[in-house]
């Protein structure tokens, strides 16, 4: 399956996270008003596990609470204030499962790349069971999504589980693991970190039929390449468009 857009794509990274709080309703809406066609977003389990949208394991940076998201229940989680971390007209905000951002952006002609944050203590093929009925309960696109990580494991359930979805791994250096992985599971887009990334690795997976989108670009003028990647993650969209 294909991704088809202008290039290259701009992405707003956890919503506008330069001007709103990270991965918030508020930074998902403000993306979505201001017409961007792609935003990023990172989801993980709660302690039931049902699938929450916050980047970090652990709840201190982005809220007022403490200790692992997977060890709190969706309940305790929305007691929590994530925007006032940010700036205090945004405190209240609460974390979003992912069933409810859909339902927000729902009436927005916006796709979503989807981040799979998981580590050593998750089960990963749960994680990645619950996603696809998220995903099929929410009547998703396949066009509207991509699906990326940095977990080649939750890569590859997802690979076993489903084709109907696109996937794209993450890394912050291209590896040949990555490579060989890339293959297997048919991945359509590499998704690297842009200090990593020279021409020769782009013309290398250009050459394997690869998108190449870069993270997390947010001063244009320091990264030459912008005009030949296909997609570029930013906190701060309007300094490229």
């Amino acid at each position: 399956m294909e991704l088809i857009q202008m290039k290259p794509i701009i992405i707003g990274h956890r919503g506008v996270a330069g001007t709103y709080p990270e991965n918030t309703r508020a930074s998902f809406l403000a993306a979505a008003k201001a017409g961007l066609t792609w935003i990023e977003l990172d989801i993980q389990p709660e302690a039931e596990g049902q699938l929450v949208v916050c980047h970090d394991h652990e709840l201190g940076r982005c809220s007022d609470g403490q200790g692992r998201v997977d060890a709190h229940s969706l309940q305790a989680l929305k007691q929590l204030d994530f925007g006032g971390w940010f700036a205090p007209e945004f405190q209240g905000e609460q974390i979003l499962t992912l069933e409810e951002l859909f339902a927000l952006l729902h009436e927005y002609p916006i796709a979503i790349n989807i981040e799979i944050k998981v580590d050593e203590t998750h089960d990963q093929e749960k994680v990645a069971r619950e996603l696809y009925r998220v995903l099929s309960v929410a009547n998703m696109d396949p066009q509207r999504v991509l699906l990326s990580s940095f977990s080649h494991e939750v890569l590859t359930i997802c690979h076993q589980m489903s084709s109907v979805y696109p996937l794209a791994v993450l890394t912050e250096k291209l590896t040949a693991a990555d490579s060989k992985l890339m293959k297997e599971i048919g991945a359509v887009a590499c998704n690297i970190n842009y200090r990593a990334l020279d021409e020769v690795t782009l013309e290398q997976l250009h050459q394997a039929g690869l998108q190449v989108w870069v993270y997390t670009v947010n001063e244009p003028e320091h990264f030459t390449l912008k005009d030949q990647v296909d997609g570029i993650f930013t906190d701060y969209p309007g300094r490229f468009i």
